[in-house]
């Protein structure tokens, strides 16, 4: 297992490092230590435009006219060859009541896609742990759980979770980018009176390590380490400069774009005028913490179920919240007016999340880990609430995999996974058979050792073999 590294400043800040090859302990007869595995889910709610997500290209080998200017998957095509769409999922259990469950088909989407549990009556909350805490629990350092992030306004039931740490034991996603931060660097952990001097001074973190970080970058590294560790600081950096009213950090940003974040406190980062510009922070941060070692497992929920913002940033108008979008509604019930184009608008929201898929898969293919990236040794999945908001369709689910998690996974392919005509099914290909391929990938090994043979409690055991390397 890879040791984590860690930098002890001042005022017993610890700063995480990425994995450094050159610093690795040496055995002459142990060969090249492989690079840890991850799992990261990139999740959102209400559906897709299915019209125009998929490539409109035959199953096999992915090429530049599978991301047709047509398609929302269309910027995409640079990353074509570190990238698997599987064809035919469904969830299970299965929605539209076909399936013993609480809730409505929102709270299943939300509740099982992590889970494959039937959500519980009364509380409506999931019946088991979710793959991302499973994952942590099995090969994260002890008692270290999966980093659960979050954007946008959090709906205080199932709605608004897609994390669990056990049987109708929700995890919070944290909405708040500095609180994460924090966290992640381990300010939290300092008592007041180091608080207190680390607030008078107005140190960054990067202040408080600097001896350290010259005693390291003094030493023998590669030109692969040194870059890697030149890039993690600056990311740091760049972390700090955008947060920097909480009173820790130095104001380093133009007078204008300091006074911007001066405005981002406690109350407004759930709000939709900040969606974008929190969701790139919490792509920061998340990064950093797959980068360093600092969790093995992650999610990023944008938004709640049966809500979402109202996008109006990137050259998008709308009137009516994402929700209401997918519906095609003016009401969240349905029975408002019909809203002209809706379909193209949600073809735009689309668009713009595999766009900000994209800033996440750049920030892991940034950090480089003896010849492959961080984003090569992860798997970041591309996932939604349902497939077509409109009827709430539990069906041919959008899943897009993004990495090999180390040669775990096929690349460069798009690939059927049901044996029916129709990828619009029920009868074979649950997800549960994802999440458990997903298991194995990053690996995660039964009690008594072996493979995972089934995660959750619906669906069908085994692996999506089709998927696999």
């Amino acid at each position: 297992m890879n040791r984590r590294t860690f930098l002890r400043g001042a005022c017993g800040v610890m700063l995480g490092l990425p994995f450094l090859e050159s610093l690795r302990a040496r055995d002459a007869k142990a060969g090249p230590e492989a690079a840890p595995r991850r799992f990261i889910a990139f999740f959102m709610c209400n559906g897709v435009d299915m019209a125009r997500f998929f490539p409109s290209t035959r199953y096999g080998a992915l090429t530049e006219a599978s991301f047709g200017a047509d398609r929302a998957i269309a910027a995409l095509a640079s990353y074509r060859d570190k990238l698997l769409i599987p064809r035919g999922i469904h969830m299970a259990p299965r929605g539209f009541g076909w399936d013993p469950s609480a809730g409505d088909d929102h709270a299943k989407g939300m509740g099982c896609k992590l889970t494959a549990q039937p959500l519980v009556q009364g509380s409506q909350y999931a019946a088991g742990i979710s793959l991302d805490q499973f994952i942590a629990n099995k090969i994260n350092p002890p008692g270290t759980p999966a980093l659960t992030l979050m954007v946008g306004a959090k709906t205080p039931n199932v709605r608004g979770h897609i994390s669990y740490s056990g049987s109708e034991q929700p995890v919070s996603g944290e909405n708040n980018p500095w609180l994460a931060y924090q966290d992640l660097i381990g300010v939290t952990n300092l008592d007041e009176e180091a608080l207190v001097r680390l607030k008078r001074r107005r140190e960054s973190v990067l202040d408080l390590v600097g001896a350290e970080y010259e005693g390291l970058l003094k030493k023998k590294l590669s030109k692969a380490d040194r870059d890697k560790l030149e890039m993690h600081f600056q990311t740091v950096r760049d972390l700090e400069v955008g947060m920097g009213n909480a009173g820790v950090i130095p104001r380093e940003l133009p007078p204008e774009r300091a006074a911007e974040i001066e405005a981002i406190d406690a109350e407004t980062v759930s709000f939709d005028a900040g969606f974008k510009k929190i969701g790139r922070m919490q792509m920061d941060i998340l990064a950093l913490a797959i980068a360093t070692g600092a969790t093995r497992s992650a999610t990023l929920q944008w938004g709640s179920g049966a809500h979402g913002p109202v996008f109006t940033w990137d050259g998008m108008s709308h009137e009516y919240n994402h929700h209401k979008l997918s519906h095609g509604n003016t009401k969240d019930d349905d029975t408002g007016s019909a809203i002209d184009g809706y379909e193209d608008m949600i073809h735009d929201i689309d668009r713009w999340f595999i766009g900000e898929y994209i800033y996440l898969l750049d920030r892991l293919a940034g950090y480089d880990e003896g010849g492959a990236s961080v984003l090569d040794n992860s798997a970041v999945v591309f996932m939604n609430e349902v497939s077509n908001g409109k009827i709430h369709d539990f069906r041919d689910l959008p899943y897009i995999i993004a990495g090999s998690c180390g040669g775990y996974f096929k690349m460069g392919q798009y690939i059927k996974v049901t044996r029916q005509s129709d990828t619009l099914q029920d009868e074979d290909a649950p997800h549960n058979k994802l999440l458990t391929t997903l298991a194995n990938a990053v690996g995660c090994t039964e009690e008594g050792g072996g493979p995972i043979t089934n995660f959750g409690s619906y669906g069908q055991p085994g692996e999506f073999d089709e998927l696999k390397a």
